[in-house]
């Protein structure tokens, strides 16, 4: 289990298990969350039944991490289907990750069974940073207030360090991000403690409301 204690504020920290995990990696990671009294823990689909029972009643939110593969029709059929199996095992949320071309498409055709798909559960639209632009964050903002979405999560796929816009991006989607959006804020870039620390003072400057809703996802090895 990683040491929580070498991060900038444990209260700000989430688990992010890897797909890979086996049943004693997932039980070893669900102990070390309630342990460390974290409040989030990400998962793959067939890991929530797993986690749930250790968690069951520990004031932890279960995610599980669904990827957006095609936006037709029978795409959407098919993560609608698995957004509710999760949910039937114990997830409280669910991350959905979408390429920004699909966001819109993915919106318009699950918006309407938001309701009854979500009651009372949570739902987080994840995208790579590295490929939205400044001018696309109107755009993203206006399509999570429209399908009520629980959060944004940010993820940072490859980091190439000071080769990278990543804070320039992150900077950009603050600016976009207007007092009508009520969403909480996660990322997911590994355990870079460097990177946390740019956030932290980013968020603190830009959005500080924002910081008691922001949740960094690292990872548990």
């Amino acid at each position: 289990m990683i040491e929580m204690k070498n991060f900038i504020d444990v209260k700000n920290v989430a688990l992010w298990c890897g797909a890979g995990a086996d049943a004693t990696d997932l039980a070893r990671a669900a102990d070390g969350a309630i342990a460390n009294k974290l409040k989030m823990i990400s998962v793959a689909p067939d890991a929530v039944g797993i986690v749930w029972p250790w968690l069951e009643n520990k004031r932890i939110k279960i995610f599980a991490r669904l990827y957006l593969e095609y936006d037709d029709a029978d795409g959407i059929s098919e993560i609608a289907e698995k957004i509710n199996s999760v949910f039937k095992s114990g997830a409280d949320g669910v991350q959905v990750f979408v390429n920004l071309e699909s966001l819109s498409s993915f919106v318009s055709q699950l918006y309407l069974i938001r309701d009854d798909l979500f009651f009372n559960k949570d739902l987080i639209i994840g995208l790579d940073v590295s490929t939205v632009e400044p001018c696309d964050w109107a755009g993203v903002f206006s399509e999570l207030k429209k399908i009520r979405a629980t959060g944004l999560m940010l993820a940072l796929t490859r980091d190439t360090g000071n080769k990278s816009d990543f804070i320039g991006r992150v900077y950009a989607a603050l600016n976009a991000w207007g007092d009508d959006y009520a969403g909480g804020l996660q990322f997911a870039f590994g355990l870079s403690q460097e990177r946390m620390e740019q956030i932290m003072r980013l968020v603190q400057s830009v959005r500080p409301k924002l910081w008691s809703k922001t949740a960094f996802f690292v990872n548990d090895n």
